[in-house]
C-alpha cells in the first residue's frame, strides 16, 4: 500500500496551487457545507464538491470510499431523523414507535445533514488528493504553525495507511500460519479476531517508536532558523481560487442570513 495512500500524483489545476492557497481554500469551502440546512442547498454543495475532486482528477479515489460514503450519509440520515426535538409544532408524522417520532421535517433535517457530512469528507478528500504530507507540512509553516505541529499533523496523513498496512501484513502472516478468520459463526470468528490484536499493537507501537527516532535523529526539535528545500511562490492562479472561495463564502453566510436554504432556525 502507498504510504500517501489517497494522494494521487497527476498534473491538474488543483494540484499546481501553492499549499496554503489549499489549506486556506478547505476552511472556507466548510462554510457553504456549515450555512445552509436544507436538503437541497446541501445538494447543491456537494455537487460543487463532486465538481472540485473531478477537476483534480481524483475520481478514482472517490470509487475507493464511496461504500463508507454511502454508509455515513445513511445513517447520519436516519439518526437525525429518528431523535430531532426541536420541529414546530405544525408537522406532518410520518411515522412513530413510542418515544421516537419521524416527521416531514426532521427527515429532510436528516437528509440535508447527511448530505453535508458527505460534502464536507468530499471537500477534505479533494485536499488529500492533491496534497502531498511535505506539502500540507509546509503549507501550515508558512501560515506560522509551530514546526512540532505542523509535523504532527502531517502525520496524520500517513497515519491511517499505515496502520491499514500493518493490519494487512499481519492477518496475511496469521492466516499463512493456519488462523482460519473466515470460517464459522460470527461468534467464532470475533474470538480469533483476538489473536491479531497483540500483534497488530506491537508492530504500531514499534513504528511510532521509530519514527519518534527518526525525527529526533534529524533535529525536529533543534533550535535555530530552518532553510526550505521546497519553497513554492504564490501565482496568479492562487489569487483568483483565493478571492474566488472567498466571494463563494460570503455569499453563502448572506444567503443564509437572508432566509435562503434554511429549514430550521440552527446549523
Amino acid at each position: 500500500m502507498n504510504s500517501r495512500f489517497l494522494y494521487l500524483d497527476t498534473d491538474s489545476p488543483l494540484h499546481r496551487l501553492h499549499p496554503v492557497t489549499k489549506i486556506i481554500g478547505l476552511i472556507l469551502l466548510f462554510v457553504p457545507a456549515m450555512a445552509f440546512n436544507h436538503p437541497s442547498a446541501q445538494l447543491a454543495v456537494l455537487a460543487l464538491a463532486l465538481v472540485l475532486l473531478s477537476a483534480a482528477r481524483s475520481m478514482v479515489n472517490l470509487g475507493r470510499m464511496y461504500k463508507f460514503l454511502a454508509v455515513l450519509l445513511c445513517m447520519s440520515t436516519l439518526m437525525w431523523a429518528l431523535f430531532l426535538r426541536d420541529v414546530p409544532e405544525d408537522v406532518q408524522l410520518l411515522a412513530s414507535l413510542g418515544p421516537v417520532v419521524i416527521s416531514d421535517v426532521s427527515l429532510l433535517y436528516g437528509v440535508a445533514m447527511g448530505l453535508r457530512i458527505t460534502a464536507l469528507l468530499v471537500f477534505g478528500l479533494v485536499f488529500i488528493s492533491t496534497t502531498k504530507p511535505e506539502d500540507f507540512t509546509y503549507g501550515l509553516r508558512r501560515m506560522g504553525v509551530p514546526v512540532t505541529a505542523s509535523v504532527a499533523l502531517a502525520l496524520a496523513f500517513r497515519l491511517v495507511p499505515t496502520f491499514m498496512q500493518t493490519v494487512q501484513t499481519v492477518t496475511e502472516a496469521q492466516r499463512a500460519r493456519g488462523l482460519r478468520l473466515y470460517e464459522g459463526g460470527l461468534r467464532r470468528r470475533l474470538r480469533r479476531y483476538v489473536h491479531l490484536i497483540v500483534p497488530i499493537m506491537g508492530y504500531a507501537l514499534r513504528r511510532a517508536d521509530d519514527l519518534s527516532r527518526a525525527l529526533e535523529a534529524r533535529g525536529l526539535s533543534a533550535p535555530g532558523r530552518r532553510t526550505e528545500y521546497f519553497s513554492p511562490r504564490l501565482a496568479w492562479a492562487d489569487i483568483v481560487a483565493l478571492v474566488a472561495i472567498v466571494v463563494l463564502a460570503a455569499a453563502c453566510i448572506y444567503l443564509r442570513l437572508s432566509g435562503y436554504g434554511e429549514l430550521l432556525a440552527r446549523l
